[in-house]
Order: structure tokens, then C-alpha cells, then sequence
């Protein structure tokens, strides 16, 4: 799968990057890892929905535009943060773990 460098792409992994930043930059607290893993779920569920919904057979009752294609940017985004803040598939959960663990090693 290739990994296309959009804007949307790009949203994600400052998002990611932000994340990162703050718990290198002293931010510890256990909502805070919390925060981090779900937010790195949230972008790689992003990346899963795009696909799937790349598969989805084009229907010629909406014309395809700039507008749609916001939409249903918008749509995957809100989409992959609620499933990903729900608990998602555990990714979450696990790295939060991972990450207390490197933090006690510290």
C-alpha cells in the first residue's frame, strides 16, 4: 500500500509529531500517554478507513468534487477519533502500556 503525501496525510502525522513532542517534553501524566496512543490509533485507523473506502464502487447519484472530497476527509477523520477514543481495535491500550513501562526504564 502506498502512502499518499496530502494535506490530510500530512495533518495526521503533525498530529502524531505533537503527541510525541509533548510526552518527550516532560508530559507524563498517565491521561497524557493516554492521549498519545489514542491519537496514533486514530491516524493509523485513518489510514484504514481511506482504503477501505477506496474500494467502495463510485455511484453517479453525487458528482465528485472539491466539496465531497472535504467531506468525506472530514468524515474519515471523525470517524477514525471517535473509534480510536472507544476503544478502536487496542492499539491504544497496548502502546499506553508500552509506554509507562519505557517511562519507568527512564
Amino acid at each position: 500500500m502506498e502512502i499518499p503525501f496530502n494535506n490530510e496525510f500530512m495533518l495526521n502525522a503533525a498530529k502524531t509529531e505533537n503527541s510525541i513532542n509533548g510526552l518527550k517534553n516532560n508530559a507524563k501524566s498517565d491521561h497524557e500517554l493516554q492521549k498519545a496512543a489514542q491519537d496514533f490509533e486514530a491516524v493509523l485507523l485513518n489510514m484504514v478507513i481511506k482504503a477501505m473506502w477506496e474500494t467502495v464502487p463510485k455511484s453517479e447519484l453525487f458528482e465528485e468534487n472539491s466539496a465531497t472530497k472535504i467531506y468525506e476527509g472530514l468524515m474519515h477523520s471523525s470517524l477514525s477519533e471517535e473509534m480510536a477514543s472507544s476503544g478502536g481495535l487496542g492499539i491504544a491500550k497496548v502502546l499506553a502500556q508500552q509506554l509507562r513501562r519505557e517511562q519507568k526504564n527512564l
